[in-house]
């Protein structure tokens, strides 16, 4: 269960450490260059921190190597999952907003 939740908090740090680089850089880059970067920030970020979730879920490898670049897989993946869930998210919270504006517009003002 913890191991879920590091790799999900995990996920989303690459997520908004993506986000971060191209707001610096001041570029929308294309969907496939985005997803690779994305996958390239999450096994960064396992092999600087060493992590291999695999073990804490009792999974083993052939090669020590492919537990830490795995779990950076599942990182990277695992922002893509943090970006439409906070998406979806802020969709709901936006057409609440703009239901209550529009029912505000047109209730009459008591003074």
């Amino acid at each position: 269960m913890y191991t879920f939740a590091i790799v999900a908090m995990l996920g989303l740090a690459v997520w908004k450490s993506v986000g971060f680089l191209l707001g610096l850089i001041g570029k929308d880059l294309e969907s496939s260059i985005r997803t690779f970067l994305t996958l390239g920030i999450g096994v960064l970020y396992a092999e600087i921190l060493d992590y291999n979730a695999f073990a804490g879920w009792h999974t083993t490898f052939r090669s020590s190597w492919m537990g830490p670049v795995f779990t950076g897989l599942v990182l990277g993946s695992m922002a893509y999952v943090w970006h439409h869930a906070l998406g979806a998210v802020e969709a709901y919270g936006r057409r609440n907003r703009d239901e209550a504006r529009e029912l505000e517009r047109r209730a009459p003002h008591a003074a």
